[in-house]
């Protein structure tokens, strides 16, 4: 096996670098991350549970819907939210209606999910 193939497939490797590129994305788009959290929170705490969806919607009409980038996949990655286990399709166009996660607030059993 040459190191190219080796290379190739390595869970340990492709999770570093997915790592790397969220933390590089986060400190890039920090202040936009911080108003897309707060969007997550208050439909969150209206509705019980929110997706990426929901988000770049509110975004959207504030103007801002693509502001976030590559950083949108750091959204949920806080202490404050959980995945339902449960996943719905993207309505974004530009998604081609692949499956997006939908999230609760942690430890919260609101009997929505």
């Amino acid at each position: 096996m040459t190191s190219d193939q080796s290379d190739l497939f390595s869970a340990e490797e492709g999770d570093r670098l997915k790592r790397e590129g969220m933390a590089i994305s986060r400190d890039k788009r920090s202040d936009e991350l911080i108003v897309a959290r707060s969007i997550a929170m208050e439909h969150v705490l209206r509705y019980g549970e929110v997706t990426a969806d929901d988000v770049g919607e509110c975004l959207d009409r504030r103007g801002l819907a693509d502001c976030l980038g590559p950083a949108a996949g750091s959204i949920f990655k806080t202490k404050d939210f959980e995945w339902t286990g449960k996943y719905v399709k993207s309505a974004r166009v530009s998604n081609h209606s692949r499956m997006l996660r939908v999230w609760r607030l942690k430890g919260v059993n609101n009997g929505l999910t």
